[in-house]
Parts: C-alpha cells; sequence; structure tokens
C-alpha cells in the first residue's frame, strides 16, 4: 500500500466511512510517470496514512530528476528539532504532530540516493528509494494499514521470532525483485505501545534485525516544505507532511495534505523540471496563474517551484474554488539549499 492509499485509509477510518520540443518531451515522461505513481494510489497508494502518509509519499522519484551538472552528495536527514524528545521519551507524540518525525535511520541512508520522510495521523516514515522503508505507528492497526512500499513476489513467509537490540520482534521474509535480494520485515515494539517495521532488502535475517536494532528513537526532526498557506479552508489543518531529499539534487519535492478528516486536499511543490519555466492557466487564485492540469489536478509556476494541488487521488470532497482560494495564499521560499531554514 503506498502513501496515498495510506491516506486514504487514515481519514475514512477517522472519519467513520468511505522552441526546442525535447526538455518539453523528456518532463511529459517524467511526469507522467509520477502522475501514473500517484494513481496507482487510487489503486499508490495507496498511501495515506495511512491516508495521509501516502497522499503525501506516493510522488518518491524513480530516477534522478534534474538535467545538468551534477550538485555535492547532501545529507538525507530532516532538521534537527532539538527541544523535542523523540520516541523514547515520548512515545503518545508519535503521529500527533505532522511538522515532527521522532526517529533517525541515519544507518540506512548511507547508500541510499533518495529519501521520503512522510508524517500522518498516527504513523511516520521514511522511504529511501529502492532500498528499505521504516515506518513507526501508534498502533498496530495503523501500522498494518501503512502496508510495505518495496516491490516484491507479495508471497511473504510465516513470520519467525528475532531480537531487535533488547527487544522481542518477528522477521518474515518475501522474494524481491527478478535477481536482487530478498525482501525481509522486521516487525517490533520499540517502546510502550509503538510499533515499528523496517521493510529491507537484505542477504538474512541477521543482517535485516542488526539494521532495524540501528534505527534510533531518542531524537526528533522537523518535517518541513519550502512553502506556506496563508489561508486554510474553514475548520481545517495540516494532517500530513512529506519532504523527499536526493543525495545530488537536494531539495526534490515536498508536500502538506490539509483537510479537517471529512475532506482534504495535497499541495506538493517541486522543482521547476526543465521545459515548464512559463507554465502559465486560465485560472486565477490570488497574484498566479493556474492551470487544471488533469481531472482533480491544478498547477501553477511559483519559481522556484512548479505547484501541484490534488482535489481527488490525494484528496477527497474539496471543490476546485477551495483549491483556487488556497493555493491564493501559497507563499514560497526562495532558497530550497537549506531546509534547517524553512
Amino acid at each position: 500500500m503506498n502513501l496515498d492509499d495510506r491516506l486514504t485509509t487514515m481519514l475514512r477510518d477517522r472519519a467513520g466511512g468511505d522552441a526546442d520540443p525535447a526538455p518539453i518531451v523528456a518532463h511529459a515522461r517524467r511526469r507522467g510517470q509520477r502522475i501514473r505513481l500517484r494513481r496507482r494510489a487510487g489503486a499508490v497508494a495507496a498511501a495515506v496514512a495511512c491516508a495521509v502518509l501516502v497522499a503525501l509519499a506516493a510522488s518518491v522519484p524513480t530516477k534522478p530528476a534534474p538535467d545538468g551538472p551534477a550538485a555535492p552528495a547532501v545529507a538525507l536527514g530532516l532538521p534537527p528539532a532539538p527541544d523535542v524528545p523523540g520516541a523514547l521519551e515520548q512515545p503518545d507524540a508519535v503521529g500527533s504532530d505532522p511538522g515532527t518525525v521522532h526517529f533517525a535511520a541515519d544507518d540506512l541512508a548511507a547508500g541510499a540516493e533518495y529519501a521520503t520522510w512522510s508524517t500522518g495521523p498516527g504513523i511516520e516514515s521514511v522511504q529511501f528509494l529502492r532500498r528499505a522503508t521504516v515506518t513507526l505507528a501508534a498502533t498496530a492497526d495503523k501500522l498494518d494499514a501503512a502496508g510495505s512500499q518495496l516491490e516484491s513476489a507479495g508471497t511473504p513467509g510465516a513470520p519467525v521470532g528475532v531480537t531487535v537490540g533488547d527487544r522481542p520482534g518477528t522477521a518474515r521474509v518475501d522474494a524481491g525483485p527478478a535477481g536482487g535480494q530478498a525482501l525481509w520485515s522486521v516487525r517490533w515494539q520499540p517502546v510502550g505501545t509503538l510499533w515499528a517495521r523496517l521493510d529491507l532488502y537484505a542477504g538474512g535475517s541477521d543482517e535485516a534485525t542488526a539494521a532495524a536494532a540501528r534505527i534510533t528513537f531518542d531524537t526528533a526532526h522537523r518535517c518541513v516544505v519550502p512553502f506556506g498557506i496563508e489561508r486554510f479552508p474553514a475548520g481545517a489543518d495540516v494532517l500530513g507532511c512529506s519532504l523527499t531529499l536526493g543525495r545530488q539534487t537536494g531539495f526534490a519535492e515536498g508536500a502538506l495534505t490539509i483537510g479537517d478528516h471529512d475532506r482534504w486536499l495535497t499541495v506538493r511543490a517541486e522543482r521547476t523540471p526543465p521545459g515548464m519555466e512559463h507554465t502559465t492557466g486560465d485560472l486565477v487564485a490570488g497574484p498566479y496563474r493556474v492551470a487544471r492540469a488533469g481531472d482533480g489536478l491544478l498547477e501553477m509556476l511559483v519559481q522556484p517551484c512548479l505547484v501541484d494541488l490534488f482535489l481527488t487521488d490525494r484528496g477527497k470532497g474539496y471543490t476546485e474554488q477551495d483549491g483556487l482560494q488556497l493555493l491564493a495564499g501559497y507563499l514560497p521560499v526562495q532558497d530550497l539549499e537549506h531546509p534547517e531554514r524553512w
């Protein structure tokens, strides 16, 4: 289940119901791939929390996006939240603040090219592209709803008992991609009633459990995005946050899911892709020109980012007019290179 589906599942549960054309062509191919990934959520989904977590993680890049010279390698971790306790000290805080992640996975980040950090009601996660996913949840049900975001045969074996550090847990294995390592899923309770799971391509149970033991829960970090929203729909608040960082690109994209648990929408900003520097549209949102880029999808260019607003797939219940009113209050951050300043 992907981030969009997890967001959908979670929110429904809470609601109680149900010129040279070459660069343009290249971008269209990349964009089409991203939109297909997002709408697999109808199928990426599935990703939104659970509902939110999902709406947020659905757009993990599948390959390096930028054209041009490579930038210096950057870290894939979130900015620290030095005055906020981690999950070990304050387990009840996990999934309660969309702006905070209460664990770290520095060891898993080594060698990864992209990391997507996401938060949603009762759940927090990080996905290292095609490598590993860590999910921390307030309850076992929320952990189950999150599913796995890594490719496998879908026929996992029976769980076996393992030890993660000094905590009991279980591990199960499934065949990975053809010619690749098996997908191991290690599940345990790092503290109190919290549940954690590491999904990892590994050579065996010992390797997978050792990697799980190196995940830390004694620090907190900020989930940040390079924009603000001046005006929310009546009764709405931020439900989830997502930030994708690339080893060579730095900031790749960030998203906020906003709503009132009966309705939600997702605002996503990415570095402006080549060929999209003059994007415009027929709709007006405050100072911005907005285009209908697809069914339930609004798009506008606010440099240095291309901005999408999802009313469907990664949203539900809000109208196009609601979306335009929200986009009218979009406040961009010009410096994309220093997330610690956002």
